[in-house]
């Protein structure tokens, strides 16, 4: 067994390999504005997390526009606190996926192979089907990510208007996410892939700061670990009977408590809501109170968001809160948890998640 060092880090090159082809024309300012998020994100992890790691980052985009290489690396393993906003980002042309990722991803891997300490976090988005490659092909890149999953690379799938679910699985990618094809969707797909990297490097860090002694096979079967659970589940059940430990009902009542009927009765009866108490935790539940008004939901809902960022420790189940005896309809409740598209603890319905731009599907 290999003595882990105390000053031990973590190398973590994130690769994100971005689709420029012409069909995401109309969505640029709303990607260049995620990857950026994805950037800060990291940044963010890096300030954080600065005693067990250290981030790189390699930005790649990818069309067959005449006039300029089909595959471009914007930003080639670079320490996250010197790298700039995404800005160059025109779409043009056709689709040269598997040649964008069976390079970056080779290019990569040849650069830190030998380094016991250093693993990839690899997000992809693209919004059609390959087209125009040819130097890989879908068997090419299958086996190379096959090969570097066993080794503890992480790989996530951002997609739409196509089978997202079926290129993911003709590539071997476990994590997978499909968004509407509109501002919305890439703005919420984004959000939810930052939201899942710093959760990944927030488990690393636990990991690391444990003090336990690994060896390096287990540091790799622990980055296995990680990746296979890059996108955790975040989809309510629609019926709830029983609850883990460390899992809250969050339900609609009103600003009396008066948990009569619905989900609120069930909180009560089953789950430590208490009546007289028309907002906030209680027992295994939480209450939000949906009868006063839409901006009194609105308000409520927010502190909701504030409060469960607190306690990542618990892990929140939203129900359909406002969408009953209420009468609002999904499409008026749904944004209203936005915010909660960050927080990795935060389970929504799959009614909310669609009203999102998000498939369920996906998680």
């Amino acid at each position: 067994m290999e003595k882990q060092k105390e000053d031990k880090k973590a190398r973590i090159y994130n690769l994100i390999i971005v689709d420029e082809s012409g069909s995401m024309k109309g969505l640029e300012h709303a990607t260049m504005g995620g990857v950026t998020e994805t950037i800060n994100s990291i940044r963010s992890a890096q300030q954080q997390f600065a005693d067990t790691q250290e981030h790189y980052l390699t930005l790649v985009t990818f069309d067959s526009q005449e006039g300029r290489e089909p595959v471009r690396t914007l930003i080639d393993r670079m320490f996250i606190g010197e790298v700039k906003d995404f800005k160059e980002y025109s779409p043009w042309g056709c689709t040269p996926l598997y040649d964008a990722m069976g390079q970056s991803i080779t290019a990569l891997y040849e650069h830190i192979k030998d380094d016991e300490d250093a693993s990839a976090v690899v997000t992809v988005l693209s919004d059609g089907l390959e087209n125009d490659s040819h130097e890989w092909t879908a068997v090419g890149v299958k086996q190379l990510i096959e090969k570097l999953k066993n080794e503890g690379w992480s790989f996530s799938y951002m997609g739409s208007a196509h089978d997202v679910k079926g290129v993911s699985v003709t590539l071997s990618i476990d994590n997978f996410i499909e968004f509407a094809h509109d501002v919305q969707g890439v703005d919420n797909t984004w959000a939810r892939e930052s939201s899942a990297k710093h959760n990944y490097f927030r488990r690393m860090d636990e990991e690391y700061r444990s003090g336990r002694s690994r060896s390096k096979e287990e540091w790799v079967e622990l980055r296995r670990a990680l990746a296979k659970s890059y996108y955790m589940e975040r989809v309510t059940p629609h019926h709830i009977d029983t609850l883990q430990p460390g899992e809250i009902f969050v339900f609609g009542s009103n600003v009396n408590g008066f948990h009569a009927g619905g989900a609120a009765a069930a909180a009560m009866h089953r789950f430590g809501a208490v009546w007289g108490q028309g907002e906030g935790l209680q027992g295994q539940s939480y209450a939000l109170p949906t009868m006063e008004g839409m901006e009194s939901m609105r308000a409520a809902v927010e502190r909701f968001t504030r409060f469960a960022a607190m306690h990542p420790e618990m892990r929140f189940l939203v129900t359909r809160i406002g969408c009953g005896i209420a009468g609002y309809t999904e499409q008026q409740v749904a944004p209203l948890f936005k915010g909660c598209i960050k927080l990795e603890n935060v389970a929504l319905p799959v009614e909310f998640w669609q009203e999102l731009g998000l498939d369920m599907k996906s998680f």
